[in-house]
């Protein structure tokens, strides 16, 4: 009996049972993921695969790799932030030369040709391809693929079972409205059909023919053509491959855009537009030659701006635009054209808004980095650069949402609680859930993480940090505690804190908090060196705010939004239930050359707190990066991609991380201007000669000011000589900041 159901096993039948099934679970896994009932059906058919008589299969294969994944998972740590995604371009050059070897040649990729084994694993690798590129490159891909499948299944056994777990699942949805007759259509076999009238007999006959690759003779010049269009995301239409490429080169836009790729000047680009266009067509042609030129230098100044790294002194240009849809920008206008804030003050706000509502499970990992998205974020100026503006503009008034929602988890607990309570429940004190904290004592915020910090993040706002961070440069006092508990709670990390007095202890097993605030210059020079001996000045992002002239504006319906938009984003961010960000194949790389570059930066510093700044450099990258992607993806920017059947994971965009490590350098830059001042007092002068000559030289740049007359315009409390001016004129020219005339006794500002 034993030997007769083993026999039976091995059947062709019953592998093709086998092998639909198998097919079946796979289109479930590519779409909707796997269940806990599934994954048990999973492990059912990978033992009576197993059991076949029949050498490796694909989809034998793919079944065999995911449920040892699956075994793997469950006994070890979680393998999706580890695991790296193959090489597409690897991938694409290894398919093309198998399928250049045997193009049509059938009978090598049977089971017993030599191309089958190199074949099977490129076909299963698809699935784990770098994501970004899977979307970004799709018809080239799927082309790829497709042909590759073919050859290992020239009669197309896989597709029709992927085809037919589509149909059953139309079929279910058509049979739950009702419409049973249109369900059955799905479910009849091709040859069953009715044709239609409009098709011919001989048309159809080719519609409902069983699929046989060997059936279809295709030169192979013609398929490396099509995979040639495909690589542009193009298909021939009504015509030859070798025709719709010829098209394609010669098109205009194309043309267009390969001057500008190559320099090309708009004079020369408009030379081309007049050679191509007609009248009614050259202003369109114009058009999309100046919207593609924005878009392709807008995208070489972030990469330059990385390569740059800011060794001339001066951080990278952040641009509101690269960062918000188009249709937010409107919304900012109060406080960019008005309150002249700047586009950089008004993204790292944002960010940092986002980066504290994500959830305290959420984890960015570069290669062996790990990082929780913490972030703090400092504002830099005078008392009267409206700080608690921007900040109640962009946080306290929008932060009005996620506020409400952790308002209604408190009260659900608290009448659960209750009703606990009436039925004779024994329940200890009842904690709420706090998210802001505006003015709390650091013991207060110990015990509300010892209790929800696993669940609630939350975020420090306050338009002064003095008195916070005077707290953390006090030595020898109280503040020595608090230090340890907020550089610990940056990184998430465990903390005890044990009293005599029981009640007073707290052990944090996690924590996220974030911090917002202002500080005057002045103030924050003045505790510079106590805070660097802790490390505690290298984590904070800096943003300088000017203080310049401002302009009464009206607000607008757009302006009005803001409040919401914000709001709603923050909301999305504290809700987010993706816990894992991973890099994509290009980030992966940009991140590690960022990661090296910061690392010379920090070897050749010349202090211990500039190095600390660098060094602390590539984490605070992912971490920007985490918040720059959720909002690009939340805002429709980007797509979700996503990568792990059985965890999940947000593959993180090459350019998400550009824009982050943007951010980060402007940050960090300031910082280090900070420091160098704390160690130079000729900058501070530098900065208040400059402001001076822009105010003196006024509308006729082109005069120049006199040092003499800047001299008499400082008040002689503190009023350099005439020779401390011509020294930092000197350096100021040498950063290109001004012009040095008339020997030496004028200067012109010209940036």
């Amino acid at each position: 009996m034993a030997n007769t159901q083993s026999r039976q096993s091995s059947s062709p039948e019953h592998a093709s049972r086998i092998y639909a099934e198998i097919a079946r679970l796979k289109q479930l896994a590519e779409t909707i993921g796997l269940d806990d009932a599934k994954w048990g059906e999973a492990r059912q058919l990978f033992e009576q695969w197993r059991e076949l008589d029949v050498p490796l299969h694909p989809l034998g294969g793919w079944l065999s790799n995911i449920v040892e994944a699956k075994h793997r998972n469950e006994e070890y740590e979680p393998e999706i932030l580890k695991t790296q995604s193959i090489d597409t371009d690897d991938w694409v050059s290894q398919v093309t030369a198998i399928l250049k070897a045997g193009f049509q040649n059938y009978q090598r990729f049977s089971k017993e040709g030599d191309l089958f084994v190199d074949a099977t694993d490129l076909w299963m690798q698809y699935d784990l391809l770098d994501p970004v590129s899977r979307h970004a490159r799709h018809c080239e891909l799927i082309l790829l693929h497709g042909e590759l499948e073919s050859h290992l299944d020239p009669e197309g056994v896989f597709h029709a079972a992927r085809m037919r777990c589509i149909y059953e699942q139309k079929a279910a949805a058509l049979h739950a409205q009702g419409k049973h007759h249109e369900a059955a259509q799905w479910l009849m076999p091709k040859e069953q059909l009715e044709r239609p009238n409009n098709c011919p007999e001989a048309v159809w006959a080719n519609i409902i023919k069983p699929f046989d690759r060997r059936s279809y003779e295709e030169p192979l010049n013609e398929f490396l053509t099509r995979l040639k269009l495909a690589h542009l995301g193009l298909f021939p239409n009504g015509c030859t491959a070798k025709e719709a490429l010829q098209f394609h080169k010669d098109n205009a836009h194309t043309k267009i855009k390969e001057l500008i790729q190559e320099g090309a000047s708009t004079d020369q680009v408009h030379k081309l537009i007049n050679e191509y266009g007609t009248k009614k067509s050259s202003f369109g042609l114009t058009k999309f030659a100046d919207q593609y030129r924005e878009s392709f230098e807008r995208q070489q100044d972030i990469a330059d701006a990385l390569d740059d790294l800011l060794l001339r002194g001066e951080p990278p240009q952040i641009h509101l635009a690269d960062y918000v849809p188009a249709d937010w920008l409107p919304m900012f206008f109060v406080l960019r054209d008005g309150l002249k804030f700047s586009d950089e003050a008004i993204v790292m706000t944002v960010m940092a808004g986002v980066a504290a509502m994500l959830p305290p499970q959420v984890r960015i990992r570069g290669r062996s980095m790990e990082e929780i998205p913490t972030v703090w974020v400092f504002h830099i100026g005078s008392s009267g650069t409206a700080k608690s503006v921007l900040l109640r503009a962009l946080i306290n008034g929008p932060m009005a949402k996620p506020i409400a929602f952790i308002d209604g988890w408190n009260e659900r607990d608290q009448q659960s609680r209750k009703r606990a309570a009436d039925d004779g429940e024994d329940l200890p004190p009842f904690r709420k859930r706090n998210l802001i904290y505006t003015a709390p004592t650091t013991q207060g915020i110990r015990a509300d993480l010892a209790e929800h910090g696993e669940d609630v993040p939350g975020l420090l706002v306050r338009d002064e940090l003095n008195g916070w961070l005077k707290q953390m440069a006090d030595e020898g006092g109280a503040g020595v505690g608090d230090v340890e508990f907020w550089l610990s709670s940056y990184d998430g990390a465990y903390s005890n804190d044990v009293f005599a007095d029981a009640k007073k202890s707290r052990e944090v097993r996690a924590g996220k908090l974030g911090v917002i605030g202002g500080i005057q210059p002045k103030v924050f020079l003045d505790q510079l060196e106590a805070g660097n001996a802790n490390g505690f000045n290298s984590r904070p992002l800096f943003v300088h705010l000017p203080r310049t002239r401002r302009v009464l504006v009206e607000g607008d319906e757009n302006t009005k939004k803001l409040n919401d938009v914000l709001g709603d984003l923050y909301l999305a961010a504290l809700q987010d239930g993706n816990n894992a960000y991973v890099l994509s194949a290009g980030a992966e790389q940009l991140f590690i050359n960022l990661f090296d570059q910061q690392e010379d930066l920090s070897l050749q510093a010349g202090s211990e707190e500039v190095e600390a700044l660098w060094a602390k450099g590539p984490g605070q990258v992912l971490r920007v990066t985490a918040a720059i992607h959720f909002i690009r993806v939340a805002t429709g920017q980007e797509e979700l991609l996503e990568r792990g059947l059985m965890q999940r994971a947000t593959v993180v965009s090459e350019r998400s991380l550009q824009l982050a490590a943007n951010l980060v350098m402007a940050g960090k830059t300031r910082a280090v201007e900070l420091h160098e001042r704390a160690s130079n007092p000729m900058l501070e002068l530098a900065d208040k000669l400059l402001e001076k000559a822009r105010k003196m030289q006024g509308n006729a740049p082109g005069q120049g000011v006199a040092l003499s007359a800047i001299r008499k315009s400082w008040s002689s409390k503190g009023r350099p000589t005439i020779a401390e001016l011509k020294q930092i004129a000197v350096m100021l020219q040498s950063r290109g900041l001004v012009q040095v005339i008339d020997g030496g006794k004028s200067i012109r500002v010209v940036r």
